[in-house]
């Protein structure tokens, strides 16, 4: 088989390949004795447009794609800026952060807050940043509580003003916000006890609900470290020491013995009581020496006669000598009693003589000193019963039945123990009008000379049934019914002794209020018992 070089050198001459008139393709094929093929042209692209001489290209598209890819990295980095940030080099906020965490590791909050917000204004909310200025609001609570246990209230409200602004809020804070305000409150409260306590003491007063010492010792429970309350309080002790030997000075035992005691509640180590006890003591002896001497010759005056008279010289004028030096001496108010005694039996003297002038001013005296005695009431009714039937004078029968009417009301009052209250309607009310409308009425005259004793056993009654202020009323009613009776001191000593009882067993309760209020009951029937002092002072220890 021939190769192909030489089937085709052998074939004839060579003829060159010609494509023929290209104005006009050929409708049939050339006999050229070569291989026929068809040359099919390819679709080509249109023309491009033509603008001032430049062609022109479908670029918008890919501006568009190109604008939008930009505007999601923009978005993409806006919204994870810390992170992008970190991926930076930037020495100026690495220097920030470091100076603002030296600063904080040497206490310099300021400036370590001014460091961290300067790193924040580069960097935007930078992680760093952010963790520093919490940790400054940290130390800023830290140092509001220091200032809150040194009473530097100022400081912490500064402190705690500059956390809230770092931190916003936390348990943490409002914590000690509120603490803040309580003390605050606390502040003011100080503020005007202190105030009020200065303002007492300039005045002079220095006990009482309203004294310099009462408020001093608010303050000081409010603020028991307070020094101004502890030199507040030396200066009331000093101020009632002076004063109570002003007193003293002036024989005022009274007063002085009232300042001494409430200086020893006070202040019980006070420099100066000592000595002040001492004068007291020796004065007190003086005087009750004096008072007793004064008393008998009282007595021998009453007993010579001389009742009222002679007026400066009289057991009277004596007995009223004593009270001036001793107000609540009780051997001059019963001799008083027993002056007014005096005076009713003459007033019966003059009466069965028949001069009832005289004995309506007798009477008249008795009654300016025990007005509400029951033996004046019956020496009154029987003055008058006397003087009725020396004049002949007939009681009507109207008026005795409503004489009779009052008596039983009089013992309707003396059930319900209302001996001489309410005004009017008690029971030596009732007989003295009975009596006015029938002297001769022996239910009423009877009734009165009763009454003392129906006072005297329901007090009695009353103590056993633990009634004990309700008993003390009836003691004084019986003190004005019978004055001067030894059945009066009797029923005193009765009471003191139920109110100091009461008052050991509420000490021994724990309820030292209660003890308090008996004490000052007991003390109010006998100031200077032993027993009373003793317990006073045991509860002004506490």
């Amino acid at each position: 088989m021939p190769s192909r070089h030489q089937r085709f050198s052998n074939s004839g001459p060579r003829v060159e390949p010609r494509l023929g008139a290209v104005e006009a393709p050929r409708s049939t094929p050339p006999a050229d004795g070569l291989p026929h093929f068809r040359a099919e042209p390819r679709p080509r692209q249109p023309l491009r447009q033509v603008r001032h001489g430049q062609p022109t290209h479908p670029r918008w598209r890919v501006w568009v794609f190109l604008l939008l890819l930009l505007a999601a990295c923009v978005a993409l980095v806006a919204q994870h800026r810390d992170w992008f940030v970190r991926l930076l080099p930037t020495p100026q906020l690495d220097h920030l952060i470091d100076e603002g965490n030296r600063a904080l590791a040497q206490g310099h909050l300021d400036a370590a807050r001014g460091y961290y917000l300067q790193a924040e204004a580069i960097s935007g909310e930078n992680g760093r940043a952010q963790k520093g200025l919490n940790a400054v609001g940290m130390a800023e609570l830290a140092r509001a509580r220091a200032a809150l246990a040194t009473h530097r209230l100022s400081d912490a409200a500064q402190a705690l003003k500059q956390a809230r602004a770092l931190l916003g809020g936390g348990v943490a804070l409002q914590a000690l916000e509120h603490e803040l305000a309580v003390r605050r409150a606390r502040g003011a409260e100080r503020s005007a006890l202190l105030s009020r306590a200065q303002h007492a003491l300039a005045l002079g007063r220095l006990d009482g609900t309203d004294g310099a010492a009462g408020f001093f010792q608010e303050l000081q429970r409010v603020d028991p470290s307070s020094a101004v309350a502890q030199h507040g309080l030396d200066q009331v002790g000093a101020a009632l020491a002076k004063q109570a030997q002003a007193s003293l000075g002036s024989g005022d035992l009274t007063h002085a013995r009232k300042l001494i005691d409430e200086l020893e509640n006070l202040q019980p180590t006070q420099a100066e009581l000592p000595a002040l006890n001492a004068e007291l003591a020796m004065q007190a002896r003086a005087k009750e020496a004096n008072i007793d001497r004064m008393l008998t010759r009282a007595a021998q005056l009453l007993a010579h006669g001389h009742a009222t008279t002679p007026v400066h010289h009289s057991a009277l004028s004596t007995y009223r000598h004593v009270l001036v030096m001793e107000p609540d001496d009780a051997r001059a108010l019963a001799g008083i009693a027993r002056v007014a005694t005096a005076l009713i039996v003459q007033a019966h003297a003059q009466t069965d003589a028949g001069d009832f002038s005289s004995a309506r001013t007798l009477l008249q005296q008795a009654a300016r000193l025990t007005p509400q005695s029951a033996e004046l009431a019956a020496a009154r009714a029987r003055l008058a019963r006397v003087s009725q039937k020396a004049h002949r004078v007939p009681v009507d029968p109207a008026e005795r039945r409503q004489a009779d009417e009052l008596v039983q009301r009089a013992r309707m009052a003396i059930a319900k123990e209302e001996f001489l209250a309410p005004p009017g309607s008690c029971a030596f009310d009732l007989y003295r009008q009975a009596l006015a409308l029938d002297g001769e009425s022996r239910a009423a005259i009877e009734g009165l000379h009763a009454l003392p004793s129906e006072a005297s056993a329901a007090a009695y009654r009353q103590i056993g049934a633990g009634h004990l202020v309700h008993a003390g009323t009836l003691l004084q009613g019986y003190a004005l019914l019978a004055p001067g009776s030894q059945g009066v001191d009797q029923l005193q000593q009765r009471l003191e002794d139920a109110w100091l009882a009461r008052a050991n067993q509420d000490l021994e309760q724990g309820n030292r209020d209660a003890a308090r209020e008996a004490v000052a009951q007991a003390q109010h029937l006998e100031p200077n018992d032993q027993r009373i002092q003793a317990l006073i002072k045991g509860l002004a220890g506490d």
